[in-house]
Parts: structure tokens; C-alpha cells; sequence
């Protein structure tokens, strides 16, 4: 018995005798207490409880029903496909075995989650699968990658496939602008998350992935293989079950109950003690009763097939068939119902239409089709089918009335434009743009009736409704068309105004989708100007101008062109850019004029300016931004009125910068660029900064300020030309201020800090961006080296952006900033070095700074005359005769501190003068009595505290302090008085002969 074979048959034949013996016989209970011992696996406890129960107080059929329920419960625990567990049980199953299977079970269960689309258990499905491919740990292919089975790889190719279908669904769906369709807020989040990690994780499968794309079937052998042989295990496993369960019953067939009992011993040995203990204890407490037998039996029956139980079931599977035939015809009467609760416009679908409508009858129908729009369930394509279904009517009552349906269908387009974060969807747009365009050629046709009828084109500007007038009127029409083509603009331009990618396609795409509303614009403009309607027309007006002014003619002029061949025969003459633009835009700002709303003239005025400055009009530009006074006007306006201004302020100053006027063009740039903001200030780009913080409100209300990308003003051309002239300022500025110290104007604060910042600098390399280069230019400027200088801002980017309609140009700028440079740097060597000549000649000057003579001859006449430097021509009017009447360093630094030895002295006075209520200085007077110590030329005695002063300054009699003046002293000379005028205090006698030896 100790082999597992020997026991078998032992079992067998205790089962044998079990069956052919009587019920209740010693010889039956006897093998079935030896039955339960084996199936028990010969456990100590169950068989001290099987003898215990066996040699208990002389009750055998006690204990033959303990037995029967133990192997009754047994049955009942085990399932039919008993010789599979048997055979399962004896084949031992490695690790990497045991993993596949719970691979392919997640795989399962992933493609169980995709058809419900719970895409975030599908990320953590998908995350799993990785996971266990990496634990079986297969080796790489021949080229390196890694290695997968033709199941992981169907799987994965077959979720990006569904991830990329349902991507493309959802996209179609927010196009068309159907809700329904699209994925909710939570699934759309989970749904990106997926997105991204399936195109992650498949990257190094894609080669697999396409294979698996190109030849499906391929990577469906090895899977059907797989699953063929687990069919024939499973046929063969089912064979030998029924030959057991037919031996069972050949040897027996009277006893079903028997048999029961028989193939439960035979099956698989899983039951647990606790459960048999648990089973038997309740068999025997009805030992006696003959109810507890057939429950058992109505038990263990439940496991067979039987052919009625089978003719059952396929009769329940035939009904439960015909039921779900019967549900699609009872649907559809439950969807109209439930529409017809919600008083969907659909319920009326049956409804006879009328063969003819009246002007009445079709616009009460047009408000009833209306009302439906918001509603649950308003599908926008069948309420245009509807809309388009009473055209034909609405053309037999007139254009006004087939106006009226125009609008109503453009309304609803605009009701899915999202709100001010978010654009319309371009494909709703030019579906309205359409429709507009449709309704303008009505509109004319509406006011030419009302001029057949007699009406004048007052009467018509002034038609006034009455309360319960026609909704077709067509003064209403009218400003309902001017609305919807400005709103039409508006939604144009935030869709330019949202979008990441500018160099994209579809910013390209819909930047094109601007000229096809110049047409519809351009159209409304001479509309409008025909008929003579003043308000109209200054809308349309200012709408043209702010899709105008920004370009240069060579890009109106392209624009107008390309439209040029496409428009009709008739309308071609109007698409010629005319040669004087400025005049054009002079004209339209005429007509914005007229309306007299003042935020439209104040940004008409600005857009014309723009234009002028863009167009190199400098003088033009500035004569009308001060004279309309705008800078004034534009800081009481709104936001999007000061970006208007503050972009004007820039194209001057690059208008000016293209001229050659430094002055003005630093001026105009220095109030944009100068605090470092101009990007904030031109509304270019959000600012961030690390010492204030913005709020979610400011930071929306900033971003729906931004200007498009077509509309900017490159920055990097601004700089360069705002350190550029502030270089050819502050360079002489500052060489000056170093020989006259009274002088202390600072032209340029921003080109200062960073000449600071370059000197603090341990090493000093090559210029990296445009401000560096600016500075190294101005460095080599202070020294007088244009050369060097010329060379530093040679590479630039400024010369290639600097005149947009004539790159050609950028060449003729930068010759003109390289002469103002060696200007300049001729102006900054005479301040730094004239104090070593004595004399300098004329074609010495012109050699080193490489400039015409008379030209030099000019720059340093003005010099002499703005009393810069003290120097004359002589008689030949080729040498420079210097005068070295300039103090000293030494005698610059007394002067200094005299002057703040007087301003102390000043400080102090005031302080006693506050403390002791009146001493010093208080009464002005000359000779004699207290006279002020501060005034020139007191010969008397005065009570000034100090009794000797400097000539001009400090002059006075007797002080009242320790030391007693007494008089006036002379004047004394310090060996300057030829000094300049405004170095020293004091009279300057200019002339050679005084000049020092």
C-alpha cells in the first residue's frame, strides 16, 4: 500500500465493494471507513475519529452515514473535470511556466478593460504587462532589442491602434462641435496619461509593432497553437472523464446514489479537515432520518449532467435568446417618448408641414425650430436641415426674411465658441463666414427696396422699431450682420492668439483665413461707403485699418494682389493697393472721425501713426502724436489702448534709428525699453518676476491681452537699436562729464549699468548676444578706436530686420551708424585727450578718424561754439589751437571740495536758521548792517560768521564769530580765468596771448 498505485487500486476496490454490497452491511461500512482513510491521506486525527466513530457505542449506520458525507461533501467541493486536476496535480510546473499564464491573464484583463474604455485601470493594466515581460527575462534579438512573444506583441500593438482610433474620434467630435460624442473631463485626462504612456513604452517595439501592422497573421500562429493544444488537452482530459463516468454507471445503473458516492472518492483529495469534520458532524446528528439521504443525493446531483437538466438549459438559453430579439423593436418607441417628454423639436417629425407659409406663419416657425437651440439633446446639423428646409419658402417672402434665417443659423454657430480662454473651431468659423458672406448680397438687395419704395437714405439710418414691429427689419438686419462679421474677427483673432506652435502649420492655416475676411471687410467697407451710412462705415472703417496699419506696403500689396486674380472681372479694379498708402489710411481714419465715438478716433489716430512711422514718416508720425496729444489721452485709456501707444512709441523710434536721428530715436525707445519691461509693455509675452506674485485673474487677464505673433515687433531689433544710440550719447557724455565734473546729465542709465557691470568683470570674453557686443563697441568708443568698435557690432542681426519692406536697406543703415561712430569717437578723443596738445591739425583728425574734411571742420566748429572745449582755428583755418585753461586734476578736486564745503556750510546754516529762529543770511543787504554772506560784493561790515570768502562766493565783512573779517578781500586769481565758461565760477577771458606758456 505505501505506493501511490497500489492505493489507487486499494481505492478502487473499497469503492468496488461499496457499491456491490448492501446498504447497511458490516462489509459496506467496513470498506468505506477504509475509503475515507485513504482519500484522508492517512492523516493520525482522521483516523482516530474514523475508528472512534466506527467502534463507537454500536451504531454502524451511524457511521457509514459520517463516511457517505464525507465523501459527499467532497463531491460537492470538487469540480466535474476531475482527472484534469489528477493529471494537473502530477506535472510540475517551472516558474517561467507559471509566469506566462499570469501574463497572458493580465493580457486578458487589459482587453476586458478596453472594450469598457476605463482607460485608468488600462494605464495600470498596461504598466503590469511591462512589468512581467521584464520577469521572464528573455534575451535580446540578434539586433539588440529586446525580445517579446507574439502575444505581447499583438496586445500592445492592438491598444495603440484602439488608443489612436479613439484620439481620432474625439479630435472629429470636438471639430464638429458635438458634445455627446466627446470624452468627459476625468476620461480625457486619463485618456492623455494613456496616450503618452503607450507611445513611450512602444518605442522599442516599433519595428515588431509595424511588422504586426503589415502581416496580422504572422503573429497569430504561435497564439493558435498555443491555444489548439489547450483544446485537445481539454477534449482529451473531457474523454476520459466520460469513460470513467460510463464504467461508473455500466457498473451499476440501479443506483444512481451509489455511483455519486463511488466517482467522489475517485476524485481529487482538495477537501480540507475542518470541512469534513465540519460536514460529518452534521450527518451524523440526522443519522437516523431518511431525508438527510436524499438531500445529500439532490446535492451531489446538482454536479451531473443529466439529459433533462441539459434540455432544461438549452430551453432557457432559447428564451432568454428571444428576449433579446424582442428589446430593439420596444427601443425606439422608448427614445421617442422620452423625446417627446423633453419637447425635442424631433417629436414633430411627423407632423404634415403646410404646402405654402405667409410672412407670419414662417417667422413664428423660424422662432419655434429656434427655441430648441440649448436644449438637451440639439443636434446643430438637424437644425440647419430644418433651417434650409424653409429657405425655399422664405425666398418667395423676400431677401429680409431669408436674412432672418441666415442669422438664426450663424447664432447657432456662435453658440458653441467656447468662452474667452478658448477660440471657435476654424471649421464652425468658415462654415459662418460663409453664411455672412451669403447675407450680404440679400442685404443689398434689401436696401435697394426700400429705395424702390421712395425712402431716402436718412429715412433708412433712422427707421425706428416699434415693439412689436416685423423681426425682419432691416435696420435690424443690419446691425445684426455688422455684429455677427465683428464677431467673426474677433473669433479669428483669438484663435491666432491662442495658439502654442506659431510656426506651425495650423497657425499658418489660420492666418490665411484672414484674407478671406479682408474680402468680406473690404466688401461691407464700399457697402457702406456707397450708401453713405457714417456709423457703419466707421466700423468697418476701423475694422480694415487694424488689419492693415501693421504691414508694410510690399505685404498689402502682395496680399491685394493674390486677391486680385482670384475676384471677379467687376470687383478687380478695387483690389489694386494704391502707391500713396499713407493717404489711404488718412482716408479711413477720416471716416472713423466721423462716427464720434472717442476710443474708436483715439485708436484710428494710433493705428495712422504706426502706419507713417513704419513707412519712414518720422516727422509726419510725431507732428500728429503731439498734436492730437495723445500720450495724455492714451494713459486715461484702457489697457489694449496703452499697448497701442507704446507700439507706436517703437516703430518711431526704429523710424527715427533708419534715419540717422539718434536723438529722437533714443528718446522714443528709451520709455519702452529702458526699465527692461518691453516685452510686458508691447504685449509680447508674459513678465514674470520673482518678487510678485500674480494672481490666476491678472494672469488670464494678461494672456487675453497678447498680441498675435504676426502682429510683433521684433524685440531683438529693438534692443540693438536702443543700445546703439544710447552708445552714441552717453560714450561723449561720459568722456565729457570725466573733464568737467558740473556737468552730471545722465543720457543713459541702461548702457551705464552694464559699462559697470563689464569693468567689474575678473575676465572679459568675446561678446555672446547684441547688448554685449553694444557694450565692447562702446568700451573701444571711449578709448577712440572706431575701428574696433565698427567691428563689434559688425555681425548683428539689427542689419538684416531693421527695414522690413527693404532688407536691402540694413547695408545703407549700418554705413550711416558706422560714420555717426567714428563722429563720435573723434568727439570723445578731443574730450579725453586735449588737455596733452596744444594743437591738433586738420588732416591729422581726418586721417586718424578716417572722415572728410569738412566734415571734421564742422563737428568741431560746434563744438567750439556749444562752448564743449576751448579752442580756435587759426587763420589758415587748418590747425585746431588748443587752450589750456582746464584745471588740473588737482585743482578739479578742489573745486569739488569747495562746492561741498559750501553746500555743508549751507546745510549747517539752515539747521541754526531752524533751531534759533532766524541768524545768517535771512536779510540781503550791501554796505553796511547785516549783510547776506552769500552775496557778491558786500564791502560792509557784515555778521557773517566767517570773514574770508572766495571770490563769487564767500564775500563779507566782520563776522560775529571768533574770527573777525575785516573788509572785503580782492578777487584772487587761481591761474584759470581763460577756464571755459561754467567750469569755474569767475570771468573767462578767451585769447592766445593769455593762453599758458
Amino acid at each position: 500500500v505505501g505506493s501511490r498505485e497500489n492505493s489507487v487500486c486499494l481505492t478502487d476496490l473499497a469503492c468496488l465493494h461499496t457499491r456491490l454490497a448492501p446498504r447497511g452491511s458490516a462489509k459496506a461500512l467496513h470498506f468505506a471507513a477504509m475509503n475515507s482513510r485513504l482519500w484522508a491521506g492517512g492523516s493520525d486525527s482522521e483516523s482516530d475519529s474514523d475508528s472512534d466513530s466506527s467502534s463507537g457505542s454500536g451504531a454502524p449506520v451511524a457511521a457509514a452515514a459520517a463516511v457517505t458525507a464525507r465523501g459527499a461533501r467532497r463531491w460537492a467541493e470538487a469540480s466535474s473535470d476531475e482527472e484534469d486536476e489528477v493529471e494537473a496535480k502530477r506535472v510540475v510546473r517551472s516558474n517561467t511556466d507559471k509566469r506566462y499564464d499570469l501574463f497572458q491573464g493580465k493580457i486578458k484583463v487589459m482587453v476586458n478593460h478596453m472594450k469598457v474604455q476605463d482607460f485608468a485601470t488600462i494605464v495600470v493594466d498596461y504598466e503590469d504587462i511591462i512589468k512581467s515581460l521584464e520577469k521572464l527575462k528573455l534575451p535580446p534579438d540578434e539586433d539588440g532589442s529586446p525580445d517579446a512573444p507574439a502575444l505581447f506583441i499583438k496586445a500592445i500593438a492592438n491598444l495603440e491602434i484602439f488608443v489612436d482610433d479613439l484620439h481620432q474620434k474625439d479630435k472629429e467630435a470636438k471639430e464638429v462641435g458635438n458634445k455627446g460624442a466627446q470624452l468627459s473631463q476625468t476620461k480625457a485626462r486619463a485618456f492623455n496619461t494613456l496616450r503618452a504612456k503607450v507611445r513611450k513604452g512602444n518605442k522599442n517595439y516599433e519595428t515588431k509593432i509595424q511588422a504586426f501592422k503589415d502581416h496580422p497573421s504572422e503573429f497569430e500562429s504561435e497564439e493558435e497553437e498555443e491555444a489548439a493544444a489547450q483544446d485537445s488537452d481539454s477534449d482529451s482530459a473531457s474523454s476520459a472523464n466520460s469513460g470513467s463516468s460510463s464504467s461508473g454507471s455500466s457498473s451499476s445503473s440501479s443506483n444512481s446514489d451509489s455511483d455519486s458516492d463511488s466517482d467522489s472518492s475517485s476524485g481529487s483529495g482538495s477537501g480540507s479537515d475542518s470541512d469534513s469534520d465540519t460536514y460529518s458532524s452534521g450527518s451524523n446528528s440526522d443519522s437516523g432520518d431518511e431525508d438527510a439521504d436524499a438531500a445529500r443525493e439532490k446535492k451531489m446531483l446538482r454536479w451531473l449532467i443529466t439529459p433533462e437538466a441539459k434540455a432544461k438549459k438549452g430551453a432557457k438559453a432559447a428564451f432568454e435568446k428571444d428576449k433579446v430579439d424582442e428589446k430593439p423593436a420596444r427601443k425606439p418607441k422608448q427614445v421617442k417618448d422620452s423625446k417627446k417628454e423633453r419637447g425635442d423639436v424631433d417629436s414633430g417629425k411627423n407632423v404634415k408641414e403646410p404646402d405654402e407659409y405667409d410672412a407670419e406663419e414662417l417667422v413664428k416657425k423660424v422662432m419655434e425650430i429656434a427655441q430648441s437651440r440649448g436644449r438637451r439633446g440639439f443636434d446643430r446639423k438637424t437644425y440647419v436641415d430644418k433651417m434650409m428646409q424653409l429657405m425655399l419658402h422664405a425666398e418667395k417672402q423676400g431677401p429680409r426674411h431669408v436674412l432672418y434665417i441666415y442669422a438664426s443659423m450663424v447664432s447657432a454657430d456662435f453658440d458653441n465658441t467656447g468662452s474667452a480662454q478658448a477660440a471657435m473651431n476654424m471649421i464652425l468659423w468658415n462654415g459662418a463666414l460663409d453664411k455672412v458672406n451669403n447675407m450680404l448680397p440679400l442685404l443689398i438687395a434689401s436696401y435697394k427696396d426700400l429705395k424702390d419704395k421712395g425712402m431716402t437714405d436718412k429715412q433708412i439710418q433712422t427707421m425706428e422699431d416699434l415693439e412689436n414691429s416685423d423681426p425682419t427689419n432691416h435696420r435690424r438686419q443690419q446691425e445684426l450682420f455688422i455684429a455677427v462679421a465683428q464677431k467673426l474677427d474677433d473669433e479669428l483673432y483669438k484663435a491666432l492668439q491662442f495658439i502654442s506652435d506659431v510656426y506651425g502649420t495650423e497657425y499658418q492655416e489660420i492666418l490665411a483665413n484672414s484674407s478671406k475676411f479682408l474680402v468680406l471687410l473690404k466688401h461691407l467697407f464700399h457697402f457702406f461707403e456707397d450708401t453713405n451710412q457714417e456709423q457703419a462705415l466707421g466700423a468697418a472703417s476701423l475694422r480694415l485699418m487694424e488689419h492693415l496699419y501693421y504691414k508694410h506696403d510690399v505685404l498689402n500689396k502682395a496680399l491685394y494682389d493674390s486677391i486680385h486674380h482670384t475676384a471677379p472681372d467687376v470687383e478687380k479694379p478695387r483690389w489694386v493697393w494704391p502707391e500713396q498708402s499713407a493717404a489711404f489710411m488718412s482716408q479711413l481714419s477720416k471716416y472713423v472721425f466721423a462716427t464720434g465715438d472717442v476710443r474708436s478716433q483715439r485708436r484710428a489716430l494710433l493705428c495712422q501713426i504706426f502706419h507713417l512711422a513704419l513707412h519712414d514718416h518720422f516727422q509726419k508720425a510725431r507732428d500728429l502724436l503731439h498734436l492730437s496729444n495723445l500720450e495724455e489721452k492714451s494713459r486715461e485709456s484702457d489697457v489694449h489702448m496703452q499697448i497701442l501707444y507704446n507700439r507706436c512709441l517703437a516703430q518711431m523710434g526704429l523710424c527715427a534709428f533708419r534715419l540717422g536721428k539718434v536723438q529722437d530715436a533714443h528718446s522714443c525707445m528709451m520709455d519702452v525699453c529702458m526699465h527692461g519691461k518691453n516685452r510686458e509693455l508691447l504685449a509680447q509675452g508674459l513678465a514674470f518676476s520673482r518678487f510678485q506674485d500674480k494672481t490666476p485673474e491678472q494672469e488670464r487677464a494678461e494672456r487675453l491681452r497678447q498680441l498675435p505673433y504676426h502682429m510683433h515687433i521684433n524685440l531683438e531689433v529693438l534692443d540693438s537699436a536702443h543700445h546703439l544710440c544710447a552708445m552714441l550719447l552717453e560714450v561723449p557724455n561720459l568722456a565729457l562729464q570725466a573733464m568737467d565734473t558740473s556737468k552730471r546729465g545722465v543720457i543713459s542709465k541702461v548702457l551705464r549699468r552694464a559699462l559697470e557691470h563689464h569693468d567689474k568683470q575678473v575676465f572679459v570674453g568675446p561678446p555672446e548676444n547684441a547688448k554685449e557686443a553694444v557694450v565692447s563697441a562702446a568700451k573701444s568708443l571711449q578709448r577712440g578706436d572706431w575701428q574696433s568698435a565698427c567691428e563689434a557690432v559688425e555681425d548683428l542681426k539689427l542689419w538684416d530686420h531693421i527695414d522690413v519692406g527693404n532688407p536691402a536697406s540694413g547695408q545703407k543703415v549700418k554705413e550711416m551708424i558706422k560714420e555717426k561712430m567714428k563722429t563720435e569717437a573723434l568727439r570723445t578723443y578731443l574730450f579725453v585727450y586735449a588737455s596733452i596738445y596744444d594743437a591738433f591739425q586738420l588732416d591729422q583728425l581726418v586721417g586718424m578718424f578716417d572722415l572728410p574734411p569738412k566734415h571734421v571742420h564742422s563737428v568741431v566748429s560746434k563744438m567750439m561754439i556749444k562752448e564743449e572745449i576751448t579752442a580756435f582755428w587759426d587763420e589758415s583755418s587748418k590747425y585746431l589751437l588748443m587752450q589750456h585753461s582746464e584745471p588740473t586734476p588737482l585743482q578739479r578736486l578742489a573745486l569739488t571740495l569747495a562746492d561741498r564745503a559750501a553746500q555743508t556750510v549751507e546745510n549747517n546754516e539752515r539747521l541754526v536758521d531752524h533751531k534759533m529762529g532766524g541768524y545768517g543770511f535771512k536779510e540781503a543787504g550791501g554796505g553796511g548792517g547785516k549783510g547776506g554772506r552769500w552775496e557778491g560784493g558786500g564791502g560792509g561790515k557784515g555778521k557773517g560768521r566767517l570773514g574770508v570768502g572766495l571770490p563769487g562766493a564767500f564775500d563779507g565783512g566782520k563776522g560775529k564769530s571768533k574770527g573777525k573779517g575785516k573788509g572785503a578781500r580782492p578777487a584772487q586769481n587761481r591761474g584759470w580765468e581763460n577756464a571755459r565758461a561754467g567750469a569755474i565760477s569767475g570771468r573767462a577771458q578767451a585769447g592766445w596771448g593769455d593762453r599758458r606758456s
